[in-house]
């Protein structure tokens, strides 16, 4: 009888040590080893790692996508202020008024200025720079995207406007327009653009870098060193760019198209006009006086070198 007992117990013990050992072996079914989570962990921070990069393009790309769809809506205002003033662009004047202020009425909404990517400028009045007096109605919250085309060089003119000079009052400066007929290539030549130019913005040679902190074309606004114009015509597209640095320029840097076919068109009303230095308004950039206008871009790629790691005048970013 004792034995039987003994054999029960132990009978009994045995059942429990299987289940507390199944039941053991089920938890441990259930949960991560370290080694198994550091592996899900560092998955994790290479999907991350491939991933992020894709979505900032992917932002960037809509970005650049938002303002070149701003451009063509400028453009189609332009279109419209040319067929109702005579077939003339509209005209530069002193005292900061801007190019777009005439286009206003034609496109309304303000906000088709703003690049989403550019995002320097404090709130300002049109046409004073920040916190100033303005000679114009409009308040805006930061520097405007685009800029007119006032010519390849400085206050020189051979774009949409003459060059720089007083008005029959001498009050103050004025850049007057240029007829329809006058552009010879239309589909070639800028209306405006991005720029990183302060009030009165351009998309001069010399003075569209205003701002730009960059060293590399690849720094430029879009993607790829690309820009967004809208062309006489009114079709809209973005621009490969090439950039450097010259002495005299705004920010002593410039900032033109790199094909050398459109560059030879793309700052000019008539690209065999002669452009000479202004003066009225000098500009103390190095291009010589009397080439012509379409040829002063291929006259900057063949005098000017690379920049290599240590120039800093007159020589083009490497990339």
């Amino acid at each position: 009888m004792y034995e039987a007992a003994n054999v029960f117990h132990k009978f009994r013990a045995e059942i429990k040590d299987a289940r507390v050992k199944v039941v053991s072996m089920r938890r441990n079914q259930n949960g991560f080893t370290l080694i198994e989570l550091l592996v899900v962990i560092a998955i994790i921070a290479i999907l991350a790692a491939i991933l992020f990069p894709v979505f900032a393009q992917a932002r960037a790309k809509a970005r650049a996508i938002s303002c070149l769809s701003n451009v063509k809506q400028i453009g189609l205002g332009f279109a419209m202020y040319v067929q109702d003033y005579d077939e003339q662009t509209p005209s530069g004047r002193g005292g900061g008024w801007e190019w777009w202020t005439e286009l206003m009425p034609y496109f309304k909404n303000i906000d088709f200025l703003y690049c989403p990517d550019r995002n320097d400028g404090g709130r300002y009045t049109q046409g004073s720079g920040t916190n100033g007096v303005s000679s114009g109605p409009f308040q805006l919250r930061k520097y405007i995207g685009y800029g007119y085309n006032w010519g390849p060089i400085g206050w020189r003119g051979g774009g949409l406007l003459q060059r720089q000079q007083p008005n029959p009052e001498q009050t103050r400066s004025h850049l007057p327009g240029m007829s329809l007929a006058s552009i010879t290539e239309p589909a070639g030549t800028f209306a405006f653009g991005d720029t990183y130019d302060t009030p009165r913005m351009t998309v001069g040679i010399g003075f569209l870098a205003d701002t730009w902190g960059g060293t590399s074309v690849a720094s430029l606004r879009h993607s790829g060193g690309m820009l967004n114009f809208a062309f006489v015509d009114g079709h809209a597209k973005a621009v490969k760019m090439k950039a450097g640095y010259m002495s005299g320029a705004f920010n002593n840097k410039f900032v033109m198209v790199g094909d050398v076919n459109l560059a030879r068109t793309a700052y000019c009303a008539d690209p065999s006009g002669i452009i000479n230095t202004n003066p009225d308004s000098g500009d103390g950039m190095n291009i010589p006086s009397g080439i012509a206008c379409g040829d002063i871009p291929a006259w900057i790629t063949a005098n000017y070198p690379g920049c290599g790691t240590t120039g800093t005048s007159n020589c083009f970013f490497s990339n």
